[in-house]
């Protein structure tokens, strides 16, 4: 009879062990794992390092809740009507005392079910608010609301929101061309303004100047009057230093003439 039950007992220790292996999962750093039995959470939430699970109808279900990265890319609309392809990129984490709230209500497909719907939904509404050529400009603050609204929306789920960023937006080519068209005319256009600028300072500067000639003009002719005798005293100031080729002397004046 010993040797009838020997290899039995054999049979049923590896068993024993094999399923025992079979129930040791290891939790790397960064991961939560949540256990189950037979589809139902058994125990609080299981932290890095080696745990066992009951392999009869038990499981370990493993959620990483370092920082993660989705990329999205879809088709929207502006607020004039005009279609944008746009690439939205947002990173995201797990609240890892909420990872067993997070496997209940939505599972595995977690990214799916919350992520990808709340980012697209408010980006497309955010988007519809904006006017297509204003957008070019305005990312940076498209950027903002939509990131604030998809923050708020999240703060309800075990999943909290990192960064976004808009990578890339594209119109289509005939509206490309007409905003092309329209920046060359404004440039164009700005550099008029400043060319009639600069006209019209140079035309003030030309008042200004003749301004100021005639002005002297008036001052001296006024000295001349009430002094006849500046007329001689102004080209002794101007004499060289050679004699004068002529010498010419009136009644009441005389004036050297400057040999050339």
């Amino acid at each position: 009879m010993k040797q009838t039950y020997a290899p039995v007992g054999i049979f049923f220790a590896m068993l024993l062990a094999t399923m025992s292996l079979k129930g040791c999962y290891t939790v790397d750093a960064g991961v939560v794992g949540v256990k189950t039995q037979w589809g139902k959470i058994v125990g609080g939430p299981v932290q890095p390092g080696l745990t066992w699970v009951n392999p009869v109808g038990g499981d370990l279900v493993k959620y990483d809740c370092r920082e993660q990265r989705l990329d999205l890319q879809m088709d929207t609309y502006t607020k004039d009507v005009q279609t944008a392809t746009m690439n939205i990129t947002v990173t995201y984490s797990i609240d890892r005392s909420k990872v067993a709230e997070l496997h209940s209500e939505y599972g595995r497909a977690y990214s799916e079910r919350i992520i990808t719907p709340t980012v697209v939904g408010i980006t497309k509404d955010v988007i519809g608010q904006w006017e297509a050529d204003k957008l070019i400009n305005g990312r940076e603050q498209a950027t903002k609301e939509i990131r604030e609204q998809v923050s708020g929306r999240l703060a309800e789920t075990p999943v909290r929101l990192g960064m976004v960023v808009i990578s890339n937006i594209d119109y289509s080519d005939v509206f490309e061309k007409a905003i092309e068209a329209k920046q060359v005319a404004m440039q164009r256009a700005i550099e008029a303004q400043n060319r009639t600028r600069q006209i019209e300072e140079e035309a003030r500067q030309k008042v200004i100047s003749a301004k100021a000639e005639a002005e002297s003009m008036q001052i001296r002719g006024d000295a001349l009057k009430a002094n006849p005798a500046l007329v001689p005293l102004e080209a002794v100031q101007k004499w060289d230093g050679k004699a004068p080729s002529t010498l010419v002397v009136g009644g009441d004046a005389s004036a050297l003439l400057q040999s050339k």
